[in-house]
């Protein structure tokens, strides 16, 4: 519409956005919004976006964003910067305004986000501010799903999207803009990302940059992205810094005066302390798991049935508080999206609201009407150990930044106050930061993805956070044993070629890679699809219901073979449901998950999945079963699928010790109670998926049983006999 792009003038200190109010009369917003007005559910398992200001037009609800104020001064620095660290709480428009301002002034807008669930709500969203549907101006690019034209200005990806893009187009010529959003989370594409961008940035002097993150160490990006030390350089600074960190009330934090030795009890007991001694105000407590979650909401219901009947004849607590009653409500990401929304509704009148939460809460969302905040001192980091050789899910302690972050909860809407279940001491004892996951977990599929990019030298590779040398050499190996490097370390045709472009693990794409050959390319596309999500089945707690639910897989789904061959035969019946011509196709798919006791949700994701990686091996690599002789139907076809597994999981093998498993590298093992082998006779050899941490112990998931001779037949380069 216009030939030049427009300049902005430096706004002066007192300069914001002006709007005018009914009588037309232009005034100053000054951010009276304190507290979030949108929350992004950005869970991996959640898809959802929380306003409330829904009942205003879409105008106003901009206007309402604390990020509407700073317009000017944003165009103003990326004008005279290259890159821009935009610091910024949960809820201030940023995910969703900052690519509209920048549209606006001509730009084609790349949004990037972790998770799935986020990229696709946030595009949504923004499609909905525009009067459009996602696919138009706005659209997105998830890992199996996409909505966009050639003519989208801006598009919300997954980050993995955008470094596929990479190999089409190395510099990203096709955006002026790239925005990656979420930055504090530091998973291992977000650091990928941010060495590939430096490099495109130096190449690239016209590309804009912006970092957007709710809480990160800001000057440790700014100099990250400094590229003023370049040959050449004038010396100026190429990098700037805004937040825009709303206003928060005082928060009072209280320690323990002794180290608490249980902390899901003492959670329990710190929140009928709340609520019987201090004055009205909604309490949020963090634990580390659903599993902890359940067990104190069963406590903390039976204590408020007992509260709420007794205050139908009282009106105060023996402490003087005047008496209300109590509403417990759990907050995890596989939670249904209906119990999800009860979080952030108002309660009703003298109804004390709590919400006990796994860091999700920290940064992801944002909870309206928060006065106490309890903290437990711990979380859940996935850990990679080189040496063992398997990727388990460890409960840790928290490090200074998040528990500044959990205590800023607390003081959003008036003066607020924060419980920490750990002592001064143990507090200063706590770490900055977080490690990245980067140094902290599997990196045989980054490293992937960079030696397919053309990155050949990946110890030189410009990392925001180097990771240990020893991870980076056992990611190396790990792609050596898949046969998708050779000895130089370059990609192999075919197998290696095949495996970069597959959106998946090595090793699950190394077992699609191999199926052909097995002659069960159906049958693995299922498996893969199911071994990308979680919580196939649904939990019903206790009682009757769990019963139902266990008698019903035992007799519908588990074989002797182990989980990865039953997850096999869930996806099969849902897809003869699912190929039914019948209109009422997806009622049916419903009923039959609801009769099965299997989560509808999750398998509608596994059958996307399914969908999309058939398209990629059918239609792009054209991939055919090969042809076996004789009646292919039963243990013979069964036992071919099971090999294919192993071609890919032979990495990952265990063998029955003395009163447990040992993986190859030493590493012991046990089968997680949610395996349907748990209760059967203990196979001599397994092979796993996943690994999950549970108290002391790690249990191996998604298992299944194997002979030992199919190691030295399927992979005999790994194995040998001894």
């Amino acid at each position: 519409m216009h030939n030049q792009k427009p300049k902005f003038i430096k706004p002066g200190n007192d300069t914001l956005y002006p709007i005018r109010n009914k009588d037309g009369v232009v005034e100053i917003l000054l951010n009276p919004n304190i507290d979030s007005a949108l929350s992004v559910e950005s869970d991996s398992r959640s898809n959802f976006v929380y306003n409330r200001y829904h009942h205003l037009p879409i105008d106003a609800q901009r206007q309402k964003l604390p990020v509407f104020q700073y317009r000017n001064h944003i165009l103003y620095l990326l004008e005279k910067y290259q890159s821009l660290v935009l610091i910024g709480e949960t809820g201030c428009g940023k995910s969703t305004q900052v690519p509209q301002y920048l549209h606006e002034v001509g730009h084609k807008v790349c949004v990037t986000q972790p998770r799935v669930a986020a990229a696709v709500s946030l595009a949504t969203r923004v499609a909905q501010e525009k009067g459009e549907v996602p696919g138009q101006t706005v659209g997105y690019a998830a890992s199996m799903t996409s909505a966009r034209g050639p003519d989208t200005a801006i598009v919300f990806m997954t980050e993995g999207v955008l470094l596929r893009e990479m190999f089409a187009s190395p510099l990203l010529m096709q955006y002026t803009c790239i925005v990656l959003d979420e930055v504090h989370e530091r998973t291992q594409l977000t650091d990928v990302l941010m060495g590939l961008l430096k490099k495109i940035a130096k190449k690239r002097k016209n590309l804009k940059l912006v970092i957007s993150s709710a809480t990160m160490d800001a000057e440790f990006l700014r100099d990250f992205f400094n590229l003023s030390d370049r040959k050449g350089s004038t010396g100026k600074s190429t990098s700037v810094i805004m937040s825009m960190q709303g206003r928060t009330h005082p928060i009072d934090v209280f320690y323990a005066q002794e180290p608490v030795p249980d902390y899901v009890k003492a959670t329990v007991d710190v929140v009928i302390k709340i609520h019987e001694n201090e004055p009205f105000g909604d309490i949020l407590a963090f634990l580390t798991s659903q599993e902890e979650i359940l067990a104190a909401l069963e406590t903390l219901q039976t204590y408020a049935e007992t509260n709420n009947e007794q205050n139908k004849y009282r009106k105060h607590f023996p402490s003087g508080m005047q008496a209300a009653d109590l509403r417990v409500l759990p907050m995890y990401g596989s939670l249904p999206y209906y119990r999800q929304i009860q979080v952030f509704q108002m309660a009703d009148r003298n109804v004390r609201k709590v919400v006990l939460a796994t860091n999700i809460a920290e940064t992801s969302i944002t909870i309206p009407g928060i006065v106490y905040v309890i903290d437990c001192g711990f979380h859940k980091l996935p850990y990679f150990d080189p040496a063992v050789g398997v990727e388990s899910v460890c409960v840790t302690a928290i490090s200074k930044n998040n528990a500044t972050q959990r205590a800023g909860r607390a003081g959003r809407t008036a003066r607020g106050k924060c419980y920490r279940l750990y002592t001064e001491v143990e507090y200063e004892k706590l770490p900055a930061s977080v490690p990245p996951e980067m140094c902290r977990s599997d990196l045989s599929g980054m490293l992937l993805q960079l030696k397919a990019l053309g990155i050949h030298n990946v110890l030189r590779f410009t990392f925001p956070t180097p990771p240990p040398a020893r991870s980076l050499l056992s990611g190396l190996e790990t792609l050596y044993a898949l046969e998708a490097i050779d000895k130089e370390g370059s990609l192999t045709p075919g197998a290696g070629e095949i495996m970069a472009e597959l959106p998946l693990r090595p090793m699950s794409a190394k077992m699609l890679c191999n199926s052909g050959e097995f002659g069960c390319i159906d049958e693995m596309l299922s498996i893969t699809a199911m071994l990308q999500v979680d919580g196939v089945f649904v939990k019903q707690g206790s009682g009757k219901g769990n019963i139902a639910a266990r008698i019903s897989r035992r007799n519908n789904f588990e074989v002797a073979e182990g989980d990865i061959i039953m997850y096999l035969n869930v996806m099969d019946a849902y897809l003869r449901i699912r190929s039914s011509d019948s209109s009422k196709t997806q009622r049916a798919c419903k009923d039959w998950c609801q009769r099965m006791y299997v989560n509808h949700r999750v398998m509608e994701k596994a059958y996307e999945i399914r969908q999309s990686l058939e398209k990629l091996i059918k239609d792009k690599f054209k991939m055919v079963d090969k042809i076996f002789e004789g009646s292919d139907l039963g243990t013979g076809r069964c036992r071919r699928v099971m090999k294919c597994v192993v071609s890919g999981l032979f990495p990952q093998a265990a063998y029955l010790g003395a009163g447990a498993y040992r993986g190859i590298r030493g590493a012991e093992l046990h089968i997680s109670p949610d395996s349907c082998l748990y209760h059967a006779q203990q196979p001599k050899w397994v092979v796993f998926a996943s690994v999950q941490s549970a108290g002391d112990k790690n249990c191996m998931r998604e298992l299944m049983t194997i002979e030992r001779e199919w190691l030295l037949e399927v992979a005999p380069h790994y194995y040998r006999e001894s």
